[in-house]
């Protein structure tokens, strides 16, 4: 799992030892930021493809730099470089993250990382990278570490953590997980156990560089989404990955309509009966009905859907196993573990589920496959009327262009088609009310057809 710092907001904001805008970011601590680049070194920035002004106070501009930027290697701790090296720089232009770019002929201590197009191969380097001015202070952290690596061929660490992770539950929170074993097999085959501590940490020091299998071993009750993770472990770099676990308590049923037909896009909610009432979602997946509720920890729950109206605080919530009265709501209870089947969950009698079944095509005529087809923006088309809150609703057309989708009565959406082929395309908007069963409805993808907010042209 890769660990690369995380632009995590798009606020801008100007520093003045680095002379450049730049975004808000998290970054990796030196030995991860090491052991993910490709080449670590100090350069003189001598010039690049892209030049611009940015102005940091009123009436005071800055030249930037960016594109294909060429450095004179000074001091070199990674990578196989060259004494002149060219690094492509992303100006950011045009994006909420601002101007970014670098001053010729100022010295920078340069994380590159490597970047494959599909036709090329380079080195990469920008915003939310620890990349930074060799003056500034910001790069102290950087070059004492790198100053006082080990020698070539030490080997490298691994390191990471494990916590139970209620995300899926709103009001949960992560709990770091003890005592659990994670066994890490290097390329040899040859494995290795450790222990998590109480912080949820686990580490292995000084290893062979290479790719490794990090495999957490779980109580019954916990899972992971992924089994493993796999991570390269550089010579004097430290690799991190983490594991969020989840417990297994399953709801498995079925939602249907009063004749009997699923919705294959239902969400779902599963609310806890506690004092601090902590909700867990889930949803339909196929024209049967069936859904399912994951990640659940034990105890009592009730399930329910909730219905919208226009008016948010007007929204209602129908229970399982079929009221809008909550004391009349079946408690569910979830063991450790335990996995509750056979949950058949009715809609109210007036929300009745139809079929929309149509064609897209291009607009020469021939049928668009593998084209996406959404239904947008549900709407009850009666006053003050409600509509059951879904997941979003989309389906792929078939080699000859055929799609076909469900939605309830009496509920009105825009109909979309796009498609990326050959550059963005989409169908002219199409507002439906599903009164019936809707048949041969025809979809063609135009270079003027534009995606919209509920039928609202862009702007």
């Amino acid at each position: 799992m890769k660990n690369f710092s995380v632009l995590i907001a798009t606020i801008l904001f100007f520093l003045p030892s680095l002379t450049i805008y730049a975004c808000s970011c998290a970054y990796s601590e030196p030995p991860t930021a090491f052991n993910e680049a490709e080449a670590v070194f100090i350069g003189k920035m001598l010039g690049g493809t892209e030049k611009f002004s940015v102005e940091y106070e009123k009436g005071k501009k800055q030249e930037l730099e960016a594109g294909m930027v060429k450095f004179k290697t000074l001091e070199n701790f990674k990578g196989n470089i060259s004494e002149e090296i060219t690094i492509a720089i992303s100006s950011m232009r045009g994006t909420s993250c601002g101007d970014y770019g670098l001053i010729s002929g100022e010295t920078y201590l340069v994380y590159a990382y490597s970047y494959e197009t599909k036709d090329n191969k380079f080195l990469s380097s920008g915003v939310c990278t620890r990349t930074a001015p060799i003056k500034g202070k910001e790069v102290k952290e950087d070059l004492k570490f790198l100053r006082n690596l080990p020698p070539i061929g030490t080997g490298g660490n691994l390191e990471g953590r494990i916590w139970l992770d209620n995300k899926k539950m709103y009001g949960g929170g992560a709990k770091p997980l003890s005592n659990i074993k994670l066994k890490i097999t290097g390329e040899d085959g040859n494995s290795r156990t450790v222990i998590s501590n109480k912080n949820g940490d686990f580490q292995l020091n000084k290893i062979r560089a290479g790719k490794y299998r990090v495999e957490p071993i779980l109580p019954k009750h916990l899972f992971v989404e992924d089994d493993f993770e796999e991570v390269t472990v550089a010579d004097r770099g430290t690799a991190q990955v983490r594991f969020e676990a989840y417990f297994k308590g399953t709801i498995i049923g079925k939602s249907f309509d009063k004749n009997g037909i699923g919705y294959d896009s239902l969400s779902l909610r599963l609310a806890s009966t506690g004092k601090i009432e902590r909700e867990i979602y889930g949803h339909s997946d196929n024209e049967k009905g069936d859904f399912s509720v994951e990640g659940i920890p034990p105890g009592n729950y009730i399930l329910y859907i909730e219905l919208d109206h226009e008016d948010y605080n007007k929204n209602r919530k129908y229970y399982y196993p079929g009221t809008f009265d909550r004391k009349k709501a079946k408690i569910i209870k979830i063991g450790l573990g335990e996995k509750v089947e056979g949950i058949n969950f009715p809609l109210p009698d007036e929300y009745q589920i139809r079929s929309i079944e149509g064609q897209v095509f291009f607009a020469d005529g021939k049928p668009a496959a593998k084209t996406e087809v959404l239904l947008l923006c549900p709407q009850n088309s009666k006053p003050n009327g409600f509509t059951i809150e879904s997941g979003a609703v989309s389906t792929e057309t078939d080699e000859n262009g055929n799609f076909k989708m469900l939605g309830f009565k009496g509920t009105s959406y825009w109909l979309e088609s796009r498609s990326e082929k050959d550059g963005s395309r989409y169908s002219p908007l199409n507002k439906i009310t599903l009164d019936k069963d809707l048949k041969n409805i025809k979809l063609v993808l135009s270079e003027t057809g534009f995606s919209g907010s509920c039928g609202e042209k862009p702007s």
